[in-house]
């Protein structure tokens, strides 16, 4: 029997709110108050979200994000930064047991085999990253594809990273449609020019895999068709409600300030 899933696509929303929302659907999704979900939403204006525990700033052109018009923003789960600039992100709130693996590697691979279905769809023949994260860390979330993550030919163009509530997990990641090239060669600057291309060469994009215009409906549509064929979900379209509307708002403050 196919698990009912709520599908929640959001329009462009600002950076805060975008994290506000995710944490509101998890908590309640960890009380009972409501079924899995998953949200498919990209962010106006354009945005870099700091991982929780990415508390040192150096490799980051914070005075470029300002005249670029990017906002950065603190995510509430682990990683590196994420450029927001030409993506679709998607989120999903949704408890461990049953079908979805409790250790942290197997919920990843569980949860992703819905994304390798939808790319799947689009003619492509993406993998899980095998990386490991090592120190010194990289500024960007790109710079290294771990099993949580999504490649193409060794390259990544999906980004994912999780936190726990307790037995309930938020997951959520950057799909990249367009490339973001010129963007991250300024924004994740280094002393060493060989740095910023080494970061390049290990990123891509859809539009760059597909050789084609892509566009956010064509990808939120496999996405959907994919993790519905990949996890037997039965999704039902939803909005947010008025508490979660609430909820999300008071919780806005902690996601405007970085530290």
């Amino acid at each position: 029997m196919a698990q009912r899933w709520r599908l929640i696509e959001s329009g462009p929303g600002e950076p805060a709110w975008n994290m506000a929302v995710d944490e509101a659907l998890v908590t309640r999704q960890s009380r009972g108050e409501s079924p899995p979900v998953l949200r498919l939403y990209t962010w106006n204006p354009p945005a870099l979200s700091l991982g929780y525990f990415q508390k040192k700033m150096t490799g980051i052109r914070f005075d470029l994000l300002d005249k670029l018009g990017i906002v950065p923003v603190r995510r509430s789960t682990g990683g590196r930064a994420v450029l927001h600039y030409g993506d679709l992100t998607y989120s999903i709130a949704v408890s461990l047991g049953q079908d979805i693996p409790t250790g942290l590697v197997d919920s990843f691979r569980y949860l992703c085999r819905g994304l390798l279905v939808t790319f799947a769809s689009l003619g492509i023949e993406a993998r899980l990253g095998s990386e490991r994260l090592r120190k010194p860390f990289p500024a960007s979330c790109f710079a290294v594809a771990t099993p949580g993550d999504i490649t193409w030919h060794g390259r990544k163009f999906v980004g994912s990273a999780q936190k726990r509530y307790e037995s309930t997990i938020l997951q959520h990641g950057s799909i990249l449609i367009r490339s973001q090239a010129n963007i991250l060669s300024e924004i994740f600057s280094s002393e060493e020019e060989v740095n910023s291309q080494a970061l390049l060469d290990k990123v891509t994009c859809l539009e760059d895999i597909l050789e084609r215009h892509v566009t956010l409906e064509e990808v939120s549509e496999a996405l959907t068709s994919g993790f519905k064929k990949a996890l037997n979900i039965d999704f039902q379209h939803d909005e947010l409600n008025s508490e979660e509307e609430m909820l999300a708002a008071s919780m806005i403050g902690k996601y405007s300030k970085l530290i």
